[in-house]
């Protein structure tokens, strides 16, 4: 899998997150050539200059995935630098929690406007540049909560749902062009992104019992091991494989 990524163009939204970063780190390691992208200027430089040890220069971009001049500066720069894309991994995301009574029409219209107009406006940016190129990869962060339903998250489960779909969808419409389109659904990742659901729930003294009830290993999940299930979906290793919704969840969604 290594071999296959070296030399690849990796374009990662979110990256200064904790699972965009980790997957960035992750595709560096195997020899490409990363950007990582970002709404925060001076968050996304600090991330990017974490990679300290020898290797691929990791490029860092500041946009917001919810707007279209944005996102298509973005694509410019990383066509202008490298010339191509080769994988898209869309990141960027924001967790607002609220039953549908709770929710503000302003937190519910963000929440879609990161985690699904966000992910169609890359995507939307970054295919002509691979269908020139002659292929390419995607993979569309989702969520456990695109699949089944979780209390008091009724925007993010509403949107992680859609990236679902969107997805699925994506990788009918551009099989055909060479890019295969995959999802990944994380459960929970030991990671900041869960602070505003695991302080509704009862902050970090109820989470302890909820894990190990729920979470058949007993455990979360670490960011690297999201970044391991990513990287192989944007290797040849999983070259037959092309609308497919990957969970890493460590069994949550399985009972």
């Amino acid at each position: 899998m290594v071999d296959r990524l070296e030399g690849r163009v990796v374009l990662v939204t979110g990256g200064a997150g904790a699972i965009g970063l980790a997957t960035a780190r992750r595709f560096r390691d195997s020899g490409a050539r990363v950007v990582i992208a970002d709404l925060d200027a001076d968050r996304i430089e600090q991330a990017a200059a974490t990679f300290q040890d020898p290797g691929p220069e990791v490029f860092a971009l500041e946009v917001d995935v919810t707007s279209e001049p944005s996102t298509s500066e973005m694509v410019d720069r990383v066509m202008a630098a490298y010339g191509r894309i080769d994988v898209l991994f869309t990141s960027a995301g924001v967790l607002v929690a609220g039953s549908v009574i709770e929710t503000s029409v302003a937190d519910w219209q963000r929440t879609l406007a990161v985690n699904l107009t966000g992910t169609f406006l890359c995507a939307r940016a970054v295919l002509p540049a691979m269908i020139a190129g002659g292929g390419g990869t995607i993979v569309l962060m989702s969520s456990t909560a695109g699949l089944v339903a979780e209390p008091s998250i009724a925007a993010y489960c509403a949107s992680k749902g859609a990236v679902v779909m969107l997805g699925r969808q994506m990788a009918v419409d551009y099989a055909r062009h060479g890019i295969r389109v995959n999802v990944i659904c994380p459960g929970w990742i030991d990671t900041p992104f869960n602070a505003p659901a695991i302080e509704r729930s009862g902050g970090d003294d109820a989470l302890v019992p909820f894990i190990d009830a729920m979470v058949p290993l007993g455990r979360q999940g670490q960011p690297d091991e999201v970044a391991d299930v990513v990287a192989f979906l944007a290797s040849h290793g999983s070259r037959y494989m092309t609308g497919t919704v990957v969970v890493a969840d460590g069994g949550l969604t399985a009972q």
